[in-house]
């Protein structure tokens, strides 16, 4: 019966075995036309030692500014198990001043950092982010300041409108240079990942040992970004109106583009993070549709919209390690979007 069922498929790839290769040859060519016509040099890896234009500096002034030691920097272990509390990281780090900032005392910062995580009920991440972040920054010699803005109320998580609250907010502190937008749960590995920003979009966390230390697509731009001020006004910051888990990223990513800026990224052995364990929030059910008329909306809903980026702070406080900042972001059905009045669409080719 074996034999008989292999000479019938012999017989059968044989007859059509001209128009199976056809068809492969046509596939294949059909492919490469494609990735020819849509390829754009819009991510690039740069070394993050790149980023530091010594030679840019007046003679006079260059001295002043602190001279980073690579030898000095490299792959840490990552504590993600043991559940630290907020006075042991106090003990461990008195070199932080109130509100989670420090500056380097003999020299000046490249760059004044704005840290931003969007939070809510994460404690046990949040902890061992700081943990990680404050001891890696100082290595670095970076002027930062790390800020915690939470989502009050019940409502869908709203990680962008987060992110651009953190934004405003700390810019009445002072006048930061370069903006960090940080998930709590990305704990970074090699302190040769300078926490600083170029020109352009920049992702920091290249490599997710969840993803296996790849890049998880191509123009993906999620987990650590960095933005210097001026970059995050010009592509109108985050949307506003992405509720609930996933898509915010992709649209900040397709602003970043259609503004003419590149999607940089260091090194996937140096932008190595670890993600912390926890249970997968279910992607918001309208995510995809929403992301489909971002071209309609990126100009209009972001930083400089009133309307969408109506929040109000009910608190702030400067914690040991960090600056907290508790708002309200309002109500989603009042907020959000519907995808089927869009005035725009992407193809789903595209």
């Amino acid at each position: 019966q074996r034999t008989a069922v292999g000479r019938v498929l012999s017989s059968l790839f044989t007859t059509y075995k001209k128009s199976f290769l056809l068809l492969v040859t046509i596939t294949y060519t059909v492919l490469v036309l494609f990735s020819l016509f849509n390829y754009k040099q819009h991510c690039i890896f740069t070394h993050p030692e790149t980023l530091l234009h010594y030679d840019l500096l007046p003679h006079d002034k260059a001295y002043e500014y602190c001279q980073i030691n690579w030898n000095n920097l490299g792959v840490r272990h990552v504590e993600m198990f043991r559940d630290l509390s907020e006075k042991e990281l106090i003990d461990r780090y008195p070199f932080v001043r109130e509100g989670g900032k420090w500056k380097p005392e003999k020299c000046r910062s490249v760059q004044k950092v704005a840290i931003i995580i969007p939070y809510r009920d994460r404690g046990h991440h949040l902890r061992l982010l700081l943990n990680r972040l404050h001891p890696m920054l100082r290595s670095q010699l970076i002027q930062y300041r790390i800020f915690v803005v939470e989502q009050g109320g019940k409502e869908n998580f709203n990680r962008g409108k987060l992110m651009n609250v953190g934004f405003n907010e700390a810019l009445n502190y002072e006048n930061f240079d370069c903006f960090i937008f940080h998930d709590v749960d990305m704990l970074p590995e090699n302190d040769q990942n300078l926490y600083i920003c170029d020109e352009n979009l920049r992702q920091l966390s290249s490599a997710i040992d969840e993803m296996r230390y790849h890049v998880m697509y191509y123009n993906y731009a999620g987990g650590v970004i960095a933005m210097k001020r001026e970059v995050f006004r010009k592509i109108n910051g985050y949307a506003n109106t992405y509720w609930g888990w996933g898509n915010e990223d992709d649209d900040i990513s397709a602003r970043a583009m259609e503004s003419g800026l590149l999607l940089t990224r260091p090194p996937e052995h140096i932008g190595r993070v670890k993600m912390v364990r926890h249970k997968k929030e279910s992607r918001a059910e309208e995510g995809y549709g929403r992301f489909d008329g971002w071209r309609g909306r990126w100009l209009t809903d972001g930083l400089n919209n009133p309307r969408t980026l109506n929040y109000s702070v009910i608190s702030k406080s400067n914690k040991p390690l960090y600056t907290h900042i508790l708002v309200n972001v309002g109500l989603e059905k009042h907020n959000s979007i519907h995808p089927e009045q869009d005035t725009t669409k992407e193809s789903t080719f595209w």
